[in-house]
């Protein structure tokens, strides 16, 4: 079952340490919470019980590893290194490896 979108609570910084129970209980209705600093996204807290900390903990190393790689290819499109040819792309390396072993 799909769960309908909903948007994301923004909680200040200064909650962590100035209300931490209230964080708590609003974090444990809510799900997730995004932490701001000056109005400005800081970090993500994600409810956790022991049972999905190491897989929540691997799908974030997951989605951040795809988001690296998305900015990667992104950036290569704008410099246009999407359209080197499999020769170009071999010259390249080959001088790059030289470079290193001197």
């Amino acid at each position: 079952m799909l769960q309908k979108e909903r948007a994301m609570q923004f909680v200040p910084y200064r909650d962590l340490r100035n209300e931490p129970s209230a964080l708590r209980k609003k974090l444990a209705s809510e799900g997730e919470l995004v932490v701001t600093v000056d109005n400005k996204p800081f970090a993500v807290m994600i409810n956790l019980d022991d049972e999905n900390v190491q897989d929540i903990l691997l799908k974030v190393s997951r989605l951040r590893a795809q988001m690296a790689a998305r900015s990667i290819r992104s950036q290569a499109r704008r410099d246009g290194l999407d359209k080197m040819t499999l020769k170009d792309v071999n010259a390249l390396i080959k001088k790059t490896r030289t470079k290193r072993k001197r």
